[in-house]
């Protein structure tokens, strides 16, 4: 199942978290360290995503109540952080296997 990264882009960490944690199952979201975002799994794709989370979809004229947030499909991941991320990252892409 795909992995997508779940970034807040303005000052509404706080909707996005609320549509996040309504939206995904715990095994099926990591927290971002610095709330820096979340990491989720979603069978679809990011435009599934986004719609899922509320961030769109809405009925022409009607505002998002997530706000701004991008989403990106991970494909691969590199870099420094806790190990429960790397764990996390880990256990969800060979899940795929």
């Amino acid at each position: 199942m795909p992995i997508f990264q779940v970034t807040p882009l303005s000052h509404n960490h706080d909707a996005v978290e609320g549509a996040v944690m309504g939206g995904f199952e715990a095994k099926d979201r990591h927290h971002l360290p610095n709330n820096a975002g979340w990491l989720v799994r979603h069978p679809g794709t990011t435009i599934e995503v986004s719609n899922h989370l509320g961030i769109t979809g809405q009925a022409k004229g009607e505002p998002s109540q997530t706000g701004a947030t991008l989403i990106s499909l991970v494909g691969s991941y590199y870099g420094r952080g806790p190990s429960d991320l790397w764990e996390w990252l880990k256990t969800r892409f060979e899940n795929e296997s």
